[in-house]
């Protein structure tokens, strides 16, 4: 694995261990469908327990490792899956320039490893202590579902896309804080994109759909209020991946 993992979640390095093998598939499995280093470049990815300021990325950035806090309190595999594929996402996106749509594409990649790993270690567990564990995934995706729809009118949503695009407006226009069901419903919306794995390939171009693109890889400032451009992004892609560009652009925007 081209990844180096450190694992400080707990005290105790037996629960840092039964938990290695949730990180490891993440790492591995975007690491393969990605096909490319991110942005900054493979480091350690240290992974901590942070029970006060939230799942997170450490900055300022550093040159040898990612820093990563995880909110998980007791062992709960389901919710290490879902913060920890997020903030991996992120790293491939571009961890200086945090955007809505990086956001949303980080949702996006828990949602899609909770139900990669519920499949996966269904029949394919690491070990059994970890035979029942693929429940933990199913049950978090169940849950986070339920609860991004529950406002939502389904039958407008069958009938419609604007729901969607009304939100992104939201997202455009809104510098203050806005809560995270709101992301998890528009990555809902972008998740049978990533269905093709070659899709994947997109996310290291991300930092380049911004409106002021980093050009420096050793740049590691943080801009924590960039904002996407579409069009830079399409610019950036290879070939192959611009009709992907076009097809996400016109799902989100009127």
């Amino acid at each position: 694995m081209k990844w180096k993992l450190k694992l400080d979640l707990w005290e105790s390095e037996a629960y840092n261990n039964n938990i290695r093998p949730v990180i490891t598939d993440i790492a591995m499995k975007m690491d393969e469908m990605v096909g490319s280093p991110p942005v900054l470049g493979y480091k350690q990815l240290w992974i901590i327990n942070d029970p006060y300021y939230g799942m997170r990325i450490y900055t300022p950035l550093s040159d040898e490792c990612y820093k990563l806090g995880l909110t998980v309190g007791h062992l709960t595999y389901g919710k290490i899956a879902y913060q920890f594929a997020h903030l991996l996402s992120t790293i491939y996106t571009d961890p200086r320039q945090p955007t809505w749509f990086s956001v949303v594409l980080a949702h996006m990649a828990s949602f899609w490893f909770l139900d990669w790993l519920a499949g996966k270690w269904l029949d394919d567990h690491p070990s059994g202590e970890h035979k029942d564990t693929y429940l933990s995934f199913s049950d978090l995706r169940t849950e986070k579902v339920k609860t991004a729809y529950q406002n939502v009118d389904i039958m407008l949503n069958l009938a419609s896309d604007e729901w969607v695009k009304e939100e992104v407006t939201i997202l455009e226009h809104n510098n203050d804080p806005v809560p995270p069901v709101l992301y998890d419903q528009i990555a809902l919306e972008l998740l049978p994109f990533f269905r093709e794995e070659e899709n994947w390939k997109l996310m290291p171009y991300i930092g380049s759909g911004t409106k002021t693109p980093i050009e420096n890889p050793a740049d590691l400032r943080f801009r924590p209020r960039a904002k996407p451009d579409f069009k830079n992004l399409l610019d950036s892609v290879p070939v192959e991946l611009k009709p992907l560009v076009q097809r996400i652009k016109a799902k989100l925007y009127m």
